[in-house]
């Protein structure tokens, strides 16, 4: 009997999982030192990020819905929520840096499914991060943490992984190998993507 996709994602992205955790922007955001200015460098490049992302990731997931419905599954945008904590917090994104987007959203739906991996699965660290603003900064989904607080509300993580090991599963199982680069290729963009904002955010 195969292994199932799910944990062949946890087993196959754990190394990008693991180097994306340890990048320094992300490390910093849970010191106990994080100063807000710190935490707002960190929403104006995840805002960057899923502006791009979300301009594919959203169509693209409309249509696998078509194509695959589920009762229970609907992506709930971050953009709103990263431009609202932006405003709150006074750090308003410059737009001077877009990530490198090497992600293939189109197409069969394999690569997509390893993004939304990706995405939904983080907020589970989110509710940490969550955690640790509301003891260090005082911030909660109301003045400038509604990005990590996104638990609360929306149970996207739970009514994926149910999507993802029934019904996409049944129809993917010949794509196993591209739901994981998928997954991987994001894991790997994002940390891309800090990277070179840190650049800018520290040479500014």
């Amino acid at each position: 009997m195969s292994q199932p996709v799910l944990e062949q994602l946890r087993e196959q992205t754990r190394p990008a999982h693991l180097a994306l955790e340890a990048q320094p922007l992300l490390k910093r955001l849970l010191s106990t030192r994080l100063t807000e200015i710190e935490y707002g460098q960190l929403l104006q490049s995840m805002l960057a990020f899923y502006q791009t992302l979300e301009s594919k990731l959203i169509p693209a997931t409309a249509a696998l819905l078509e194509r695959h419905p589920d009762p229970d599954y609907r992506y709930l945008p971050r953009v709103p929520l990263l431009a609202n904590d932006c405003r709150v917090l006074g750090c308003a994104s410059p737009g001077l840096i877009q990530p490198p987007m090497e992600l293939r959203l189109e197409g069969s739906g394999a690569y997509l499914i390893g993004a939304l991996y990706v995405i939904e699965g983080s907020t589970q660290g989110g509710r940490f991060i969550a955690k640790h603003l509301a003891q260090t900064l005082g911030l909660n989904e109301n003045s400038g943490a509604s990005f990590f607080n996104i638990h609360q509300w929306n149970n996207s993580w739970v009514a994926f992984r149910s999507w993802l090991s029934t019904e996409l599963e049944r129809n993917y199982q010949d794509d196993t190998r591209s739901i994981i680069e998928g997954a991987n290729m994001t894991f790997s963009t994002l940390h891309t993507h800090l990277d070179q904002w840190q650049l800018f955010a520290d040479g500014r």
